[in-house]
């Protein structure tokens, strides 16, 4: 007779995979800021206390919304309740791409083809919208890659 594998393993404990969906929208609680999310202690970068806590607060927030997930290239919209926080507003996409790549939303966070951050006063969570890419699309550019013509000559 056949050994059966630990309770832990196998199918049945396997978590479902998410639903492939052109765009998704979950409400996360705020992060902390880039600049706390390692302290550096010992010589070495860890996770600070502040981040460790984010992770398992919105690790299971994500969860309990059961988003679909975005394979590819993709652009994410995060619209941060101003109220809540006192971070700059870029401080805080890093730690939101993560913990949706660790959770399986996004593929990955390199991904990311355009990042568009913008406070609200609506509710006191962070929306984070996932959108695809399709393939083959480029988007176009909306800010300058060049300085306007004959501003480097009046500088």
């Amino acid at each position: 007779m056949a050994r059966r594998p630990p309770p832990t393993h196998g199918p049945l404990f396997a978590p479902a995979p998410r639903r492939v969906v052109d765009e998704l929208t979950v409400l996360l609680p705020v992060p902390p800021s880039a600049n706390d999310l390692h302290s550096h202690g010992s010589g070495r970068p860890m996770r600070s206390d502040a981040y460790k806590a984010w992770i398992v607060a919105a690790g299971w927030r994500l969860q309990a919304q059961r988003p679909g997930r975005v394979p590819g290239a993709y652009i994410l919209l995060l619209a941060v309740p101003e109220a809540e926080t006192k971070a700059d507003l870029d401080n805080l996409s890093k730690a939101t791409s993560d913990l949706l790549q660790k959770h399986g939303v996004i593929d990955n966070d390199r991904k990311a083809r355009r990042v568009v951050l913008d406070w609200h006063r609506e509710h006191a969570e962070l929306a984070a919208t996932v959108r695809v890419v399709p393939p083959g699309v480029i988007l176009e550019s909306i800010s300058p890659i060049w300085p306007r013509p004959g501003a480097l000559e009046a500088a």
